[in-house]
């Protein structure tokens, strides 16, 4: 009789847990039924009972945030976004937080939730959607950088410019042959790169060097000299900047020489320059990015040095291809900068940098899409994603699934039957028996 009662009570607790899962779910489904509607204020309403109900409840944070969103109540959206994320990050919620920063003209923040909602395996089309919208949007960062830092150049106080910043700007190839003067920008980018494997520097983007040149209209392949790096770095933001200029020696040699200007006085150091074989052009740069640090009072730790001296590639021929590449991207000729950097990579498929390259260029959005056009795509991705079904969670999934796989708990010795509803939507529950 004992067994009997415990038995008839399992029962009567689990009918009870399923009827407050199944409201306390109701509330969430209910939302979204009246988000994907476009009915935000009901929508607000029912996710705020569902987190009345679980506090924890990261879906309802976040679908609180795009319901707040979609309202154009960006505030409240960012603190209920961000209560989400803080229980339980995923790509929809990282999306909607660089949506609404980047309505802000934050764009540093929308790139950083962005880069987060790819990290975190967002679906469909939105990953696509993402990355085609990030290349824009970047462009756009600098491009505003570029424009605030113009119009306010007479009151940049340099010394505000953090000591440890440096960027590194392109190399003068006018003593190299026609044919091989895209090596003067392959050796730049991989100084660059180099530097910013040194934990005690702040290496900047390359690429707003080569649009603030733009805007100077001091041509794509301009390079940067002692006379003019002050300015630059100014603008730029930069405490130094590194020049070079590359020598051919004869048939087979390189020479790569340089300075570090200091963009606050002009101070020019010249670190002493590095040559050799032109066909060991990594050899010839590694010697010149470790005098630079020397030059700089750095002591590298065993493990930067190391970094630094990894060799992306031996190829000399698969090199030329990256260089050419890069230059040809720097003037706007993606689709001949696509077949240089995909020649790289059928030369050495472990070119790393070659293969990124070649990806950015083979996801780079393309036709005459706009940034606001581009920001509406994204915009639009995010709220479909939002209209597929979501997966129930916790008590109601075990139950649910129990429930489409039998339709019953079967009873022992002639007692009750507990009927599941078969979805998460309100439900009739049927206990079938004498519950005494």
């Amino acid at each position: 009789m004992m067994c009997r009662n415990l038995k008839y009570l399992f029962v009567a607790v689990l009918f009870l847990a399923l009827l407050t899962a199944g409201c306390s779910q109701s509330f969430y489904m209910q939302g979204r039924k009246h988000l994907n509607r476009g009915e935000h204020d009901p929508a607000i309403e029912s996710f705020y009972k569902e987190i009345s109900a679980n506090p924890t409840s990261a879906e309802a944070w976040r679908e609180l945030g795009v319901a707040y969103y979609e309202k154009g109540d960006l505030a409240k959206a960012e603190d209920a976004l961000k209560q989400a994320s803080g229980i339980r990050p995923d790509a929809r919620t990282h999306l909607f937080l660089g949506l609404l920063y980047e309505k802000g003209q934050d764009y540093t923040r929308a790139i950083d939730a962005y880069s987060a909602a790819l990290g975190l395996q967002p679906r469909g089309k939105q990953a696509a959607a993402i990355r085609a919208h990030l290349d824009r949007l970047i462009s756009r960062k600098i491009e505003s950088d570029i424009a605030v830092a113009l119009k306010n150049e007479s009151q940049i106080n340099p010394n505000s410019i953090p000591e440890n910043t440096i960027a590194v700007g392109n190399f003068d190839a006018s003593h190299l042959p026609p044919e091989l003067a895209p090596i003067a920008r392959g050796l730049a980018e991989f100084t660059s790169i180099d530097l910013a494997k040194v934990e005690a520097l702040t290496v900047l983007e390359r690429l707003k060097l080569d649009m603030l040149l733009h805007e100077l209209q001091l041509g794509t392949t301009g390079y940067v000299d002692p006379a003019s790096a002050p300015r630059l770095g100014l603008l730029m933001g930069t405490r130094k900047l590194v020049t070079g200029t590359v020598v051919g020696i004869g048939d087979e040699g390189l020479k790569l020489d340089g300075a570090i200007v200091n963009t606050t006085d002009g101070a020019t150091a010249r670190p002493e320059g590095s040559e050799g074989q032109l066909k060991k052009f990594f050899k010839v740069q590694k010697e010149f990015v470790l005098k630079i640090i020397d030059e700089l009072g750095i002591t590298l730790s065993a493990a930067e040095r190391d970094s630094i001296m990894e060799v992306p590639t031996e190829s000399y021929l698969a090199f030329l291809a990256y260089c050419r590449g890069l230059d040809y991207r720097s003037q706007g000729m993606y689709s001949s900068a696509e077949q240089e950097f995909r020649k790289a990579v059928e030369i050495d498929g472990n070119f790393q940098q070659a293969e990124t390259q070649l990806q950015s260029l083979v996801n780079r959005p393309v036709g005459t899409v706009n940034y606001e056009q581009s920001f509406a795509d994204l915009e639009q991705a995010a709220r479909q994603e939002g209209l597929q079904p979501q997966a129930t969670t916790g008590l109601d999934s075990r139950l649910t699934s129990v429930a489409q796989h039998s339709g019953t708990i079967p009873a022992v010795g002639g007692g009750p039957v507990l009927v599941l509803p078969l979805s998460s939507q309100p439900a009739t529950v049927i206990v079938r028996g004498d519950l005494d």
